[in-house]
């Protein structure tokens, strides 16, 4: 256990370090200058800002009922305000709990605390919750690629990014067509071998709660439609911040470009994607002829209005506690113990 504990904050260091350098060499490419001129535009223009906040938060509250559907497909009933707590603390532990003791754990832990549902069940929700808002922007990102293909054969720097997008198109309807099939146990060797295993249980609990959110296809569609409005306040928010910086892109641009960051981003190679999203936000709106400086700042404002509404959940998390009775180290011990 000593070992882990030790290798799982090697890892998160390492994650910061390499966070923190990807940062300072994308700072290093930019003037200074220009950096200061562009944060006075910006705080010029702070309506944009709130605007951008407030729709961030609109994106979150679209996440936090998509869950709420996928729970209640598994027929876990859990209360919408109850939910909203859940799901904001899990923001909160995803931007401040640098180990493993992530967002996704914390908000399996608590579903199954207040509704006494089994592990398997709570803990496919959050993954299911993961893999459709993920599935539908990449999706979303084909389209666009295909509507605006000049932008990306023309320009070196958003053509890789839209290749790998319709690589994970193609990998993730396989994945739906593998996981969501019936009788993948019974008729793939593969799976029959797996249900020999000392884990062979439990996977095989979890492909069947997998498999009975596919026969409900109105909660599934709800899913795909609450995904798909997700991604559009997330992006509203992107262009508003990106109007405080008088960033000269139409409102298309950003609905190309933004969500293909959003799922490069997904990789979490450092705390918060820090460094990563800032990078991809350099490359890609390069082919807009946006500089480096504004590019930064832009994907750092969208990063801010994503903690305020972390730290929004962190009161959350407080208010919790309190009213549990239970003090705040001894129930974030808990999350982690319930990995």
């Amino acid at each position: 256990m000593k070992m882990r504990s030790r290798r799982n904050i090697l890892v998160t260091l390492l994650r910061i370090a390499l966070g923190a350098g990807l940062l300072v060499l994308l700072f290093s490419q930019a003037h200074p200058a220009n950096i200061r001129e562009v944060f006075h535009v910006t705080t010029a223009h702070w309506p944009w800002l709130l605007l951008g906040t407030l729709l961030t938060l609109a994106g979150l509250c679209a996440g936090a009922i998509r869950w709420k559907t996928i729970l209640a497909a598994q027929g876990i009933r859990l209360g919408a305000w109850k939910v909203f707590e859940v799901f904001f603390i899990g923001q909160f532990f995803n931007a401040f709990m640098l180990g493993a003791c992530g967002g996704d754990v914390a908000r399996a832990y608590l579903v199954m605390r207040e509704t006494n549902s089994r592990k398997t069940e709570t803990a496919a929700t959050v993954f299911l919750d993961r893999a459709v808002g993920l599935f539908v922007v990449i999706a979303f990102c084909c389209v666009m690629i295909v509507f605006r293909i000049p932008l990306f054969l023309d320009h070196q720097g958003t053509r890789g990014p839209g290749l790998l997008m319709i690589l994970f198109l193609v990998l993730a309807v396989l994945g739906f067509f593998a996981l969501f099939r019936r009788n993948r146990f019974e008729h793939w060797s593969f799976f029959q071998y797996i249900e020999t295993t000392r884990l062979g249980p439990l996977i095989r609990k979890a492909y069947d709660t997998f498999y009975l959110y596919r026969q409900n296809h109105r909660h599934m569609g709800m899913t795909f439609a609450l995904s798909l409005l997700n991604l559009a306040f997330l992006t509203l928010a992107c262009w508003a911040f990106g109007k405080s910086l008088l960033i000269p892109a139409g409102l298309i641009d950003y609905f190309t470009l933004f969500p293909i960051i959003t799922v490069m981003a997904a990789v979490p190679l450092t705390p918060g994607s820090l460094g990563v999203r800032e990078g991809f936000f350099v490359t890609l709106f390069q082919a807009l002829g946006v500089g480096s400086s504004q590019s930064i700042l832009l994907s750092l404002l969208v990063y801010a209005a994503g903690t305020v509404w972390s730290l929004a959940g962190g009161i959350v998390f407080l208010i919790w506690t309190v009213r549990e009775g239970r003090p705040v180290t001894e129930e974030i011990r808990a999350v982690k113990n319930s990995l």
